[in-house]
């Protein structure tokens, strides 16, 4: 039986890649949730702030940090003193240059800026703003830019440390979810290439059955080896095997319509 592709190889890759989008939107739903009740992105803002503004006391008492958090700009992006998950750079940079220069009132210049980041106490943030003004042909709107680049640095690192504790989570929950609904690559494979009608029907071949609690060595070893395929299918994530999908359904013997390349 050819199925609908008349190519058994293509109809079993694409019931398989069917089984992975479809477990590993659970992932990404599950995952998303575990991020939205531990405000996992709200956290890593709050982390990587904490390491630009840490260590940097001001003239008045206090740090700089909590001088930030104080600062209305940035307060009144808390709800119910609650961190956000996102910050805008301009806020973030509006607020520096503010707390910099809380001894001037009204418009600064650079001059301003300039004196304010000297009168810091020795710091960490004392040292950073100085290197950051160095370079600004003392216009203050390219310090201005200057801070809000050190902001845009930090929140790419930010970045990098939340992928990798999502990767992390990823594969935990990819594990869970390929054990609890016993999704053995190898035997799925097995299925849709004996059973052709399985094919296109993904959604029902993943399960437990009493032949599956019953295997021997081999059979163990043969699961525990498909396990391991699609837990690591699955942490590629959904968007990878929905963009798979749609170039296998794209696919065309003759090639792409004509109309399409115009």
């Amino acid at each position: 039986m050819n199925g609908f592709l008349g190519s058994p190889i293509l109809e079993a890759a694409i019931g398989v890649a069917m089984v992975y989008l479809l477990l590993a939107l659970f992932c990404t739903t599950a995952n998303e949730w575990i991020a939205g009740l531990l405000s996992a992105r709200a956290e890593n803002l709050r982390a990587a702030i904490g390491e630009l503004l840490n260590g940097q006391n001001i003239a008045e008492g206090g740090t700089f940090l909590e001088a930030f958090y104080a600062h209305p700009l940035i307060g009144g992006l808390m709800k119910d003193s609650e961190h956000p998950p996102y910050l805008p750079v301009r806020s973030f940079s509006t607020a520096v240059m503010d707390l910099a220069t809380s001894h001037v009132k009204g418009p600064i210049t650079f001059a301003d800026l300039e004196s304010g980041i000297a009168n810091l106490p020795d710091g960490k943030v004392k040292t950073s703003l100085l290197a950051l003004i160095q370079n600004t042909q003392r216009d203050l709107a390219r310090a201005q830019t200057s801070f809000e680049n050190w902001f845009n640095d930090a929140m790419s690192r930010a970045s990098g440390w939340y992928q990798r504790r999502t990767q992390l989570w990823t594969i935990v929950l990819a594990a869970g979810i390929t054990l609890g609904v016993n999704a053995d690559t190898l035997e799925i494979l097995r299925r849709f290439w004996v059973d052709p009608t399985f094919r296109w029907r993904a959604g029902n071949v993943p399960g437990w059955t009493r032949a599956a609690l019953t295997a021997d060595a081999w059979g163990w070893f043969s699961r525990i080896l498909g396990w391991c395929l699609t837990i690591a299918a699955v942490s590629l994530g959904a968007p990878f095997w929905f963009d798979l999908l749609n170039k296998f359904m794209n696919f065309r013997g003759a090639g792409r319509d004509p109309e399409a390349k115009r």
